[in-house]
């Protein structure tokens, strides 16, 4: 039985036999590790489903010399996990806050019950496409996409940092959509 090093070995060299016998020899630990900090079932296999689609992308990077098979698919997981949740949470919280910002925008105005069936997805659609190209592009793919920062950069060809510059940027532009809509109809509604 071939050793996790050689598996990673021959992972380097897209074996996907191997990929498979290291997957049977430790999904129990990479999903009890990646549940620890993501929670769900479904986030545990999400997470988990990046961590192996990490581990056959990354291979390249690993190093006998560097530490064991074992400890460095373990941190990938984790990464991923922590790359899961923290792209859920910002997402979830562009979400809430188009929420929250269309709701004043409605009490505001004093539109009827029916605005209450008002699609905020499609408002912040609409509001994406005003968006820049540039930062359409970094949101879409890190928001609607799901992929971590680091995936998207890599990606698009671009350092991490103009990633998270560009996604900084869009999300502060769509806040400040959100906001100035609102004041419009608070003005109107006056």
């Amino acid at each position: 039985m071939p050793s996790d090093e050689e598996l990673l070995c021959a992972i380097q060299e897209r074996d996907e036999l191997a990929m498979q016998v290291l997957l049977r020899r430790h999904q129990t630990l990479l999903k009890s590790v990646i549940s620890r900090i993501v929670g769900s079932d479904a986030a545990t296999d999400d997470a988990l489903q990046d961590t192996l689609l990490d581990i056959w992308r990354s291979s390249h990077h690993y190093s006998m010399n560097k530490g064991k098979a074992v400890a460095w698919i373990t941190t990938l997981a984790k990464r991923r996990a922590i790359d899961y949740v923290r792209r859920t949470a910002t997402y979830n919280s562009l979400k809430d806050r188009a929420k929250v910002e269309t709701k004043i925008h409605l009490t505001a105005s004093n539109v009827g019950s029916d605005c209450e069936d008002v699609d905020l997805s499609q408002a912040l659609q609409q509001n994406i496409r005003l968006l820049p190209a540039a930062q359409q592009e970094v949101i879409h793919l890190a928001f609607l996409q799901g992929m971590s920062q680091r995936e998207v950069a890599a990606a698009i060809h671009l350092p991490l940092g103009t990633v998270k510059t560009r996604i900084e940027l869009g999300l502060k532009k769509l806040r400040s959509a959100f906001r100035t809509r609102h004041a419009m109809h608070t003005l109107q509604a006056a």
